[in-house]
């Protein structure tokens, strides 16, 4: 499992980075005479919840991260935006998330209009206490907001996993902070979105769950990153300026 390594196969980090971008003739080509559209670049930024790791039939699984309802959808809409998603399994805010995300923000000639940020769930797994892996993301939207770009936050989805469901109370407190964040920041440097109430895992029925989430109690099945997918993409496409 990506998000907490305990089989005896050796766990090698992996960097699920991709721009999801598809060339379309009629955004890209405008007719001759009218103005071109503006492109914009928009980065989900995240562990292996962004990266979309989906179990396989051999337990180790593959990649449908929901960046790529976010891309149709936006190519649906026939706006020139491109998705860049960079997750890694694994990964904790409170490490080494800020440094990775300032080599995403730097990059020469790159720029983001939007990050949107899915991190903690990690954190809260490996017993790191509500206040730092808030104080962690918080450097995270600060890096995004020095270089520009609007911040869709996301709340730490809920997770069933016997091992760790002690922790549930620290995934809660570090999204109560966030709330607090969100209701005492400019809405339009920083928008949150409550993940765990609006893609439950414990309320659904038994149905539900199985359509939606895996059975490891911590990733979505695909169908439950699209659904992801079209809700972030909602909260991105009403918030933002996309002339």
């Amino acid at each position: 499992m990506p998000l907490l390594h305990t089989t005896n196969r050796p766990y090698q980090p992996v960097i699920v980075k991709s721009v999801l971008r598809k060339r379309n003739a009629s955004v890209s080509s405008p007719a001759k005479g009218n103005v071109p559209r503006r492109r914009y670049n928009v980065l989900l930024f995240g562990d292996s919840l962004t990266a979309g790791w989906v179990k396989n039939a051999d337990g180790y699984g593959t990649y449908h991260p929901y960046g790529l309802r976010v891309q149709k959808r936006f190519e649906d809409e026939g706006l020139d935006v491109e998705v860049t998603v960079s997750g890694v399994p694994g990964e904790c805010a409170v490490t080494s998330m800020e440094e990775r995300l300032k080599n995403e923000l730097e990059q020469p000639g790159k720029w983001y209009d939007w990050v949107v940020i899915l991190g903690g769930t990690n954190d809260v797994i490996n017993g790191y206490a509500a206040w730092d892996i808030f104080d962690g993301l918080k450097k995270l939207y600060t890096l995004c907001s020095k270089h520009g770009a609007r911040i869709l936050g996301i709340t730490i989805p809920e997770f069933d996993w016997e091992e760790v469901n002690h922790f549930d109370y620290q995934r809660r407190i570090v999204n109560e902070h966030l709330n607090v964040y969100n209701n005492n920041t400019t809405r339009n440097a920083y928008t949150l979105f409550l993940l765990d109430k609006f893609f439950p895992m414990h309320s659904l029925t038994t149905e539900q769950r199985r359509i939606f989430w895996d059975i490891d109690g911590v990733h979505p099945t695909e169908d439950g990153y699209d659904l992801m997918g079209d809700m972030l993409f909602d909260i991105l496409y009403k918030e933002g300026s996309w002339d």
